[in-house]
């Protein structure tokens, strides 16, 4: 015998023949995981069928932005107009924090469970944050009637049209 063969143990020639005849591949006393059953994909679904999908992610986003109204909405009646010396990031902060409790409930109100949907109404939630003020500086009328005069007035003075407000800085577009 050269110093180059090895000669294997009797045990680990045993575990090849069981492993050449197919058994030994599970631990003992090791459960197999349950298979869920797949729910048979429709590739020949109808126009309404097809679109309920992306319309439903595009509602998540709208919900988005819903949540940011209702939470500015919430705050501007039950605490009123923020002083001219507020800081306004501390309110932006408040309103997404706000928004995304809200959106949780909006979450658990239509089962939404996949993460994309998640992320579109996370992304509806940062686009309404960061622009709101612009639709305030479209319909001022409007928005006087659902939040308050003295909110609008605010906004206006403290705000420019056509630009996002992020992290304390103002970007025009």
């Amino acid at each position: 015998m050269s110093s180059c063969e090895y000669v294997a143990s009797p045990d680990f020639q045993a575990r090849l023949a069981r492993i050449n005849a197919g058994e030994g591949h599970t631990a003992e006393g090791l459960i197999a995981p349950e298979r869920r059953v797949v729910k048979d994909v429709k590739l020949t679904g109808g126009l309404l069928e097809n679109a309920v999908y992306p319309l439903s992610i595009a509602g998540a986003f709208v919900l988005g932005l819903l949540a940011v109204f209702f939470s500015r909405f919430a705050r501007i009646h039950l605490l009123g107009t923020p002083p001219p010396e507020a800081d306004i990031m501390l309110s932006l902060v408040a309103d997404g924090g706000m928004a995304l409790a809200i959106g949780f409930f909006f979450k658990q109100l239509f089962k939404m469970k996949g993460a994309e949907w998640i992320s579109a109404q996370t992304m509806g939630v940062t686009v309404m944050v960061a622009s709101m003020h612009n639709l305030i500086h479209l319909q001022p009328g409007l928005f006087a009637k659902i939040f308050t005069p003295d909110y609008v007035e605010f906004i206006l003075g403290y705000t420019e049209f056509r630009t996002l407000m992020a992290a304390g800085h103002v970007i025009p577009f």
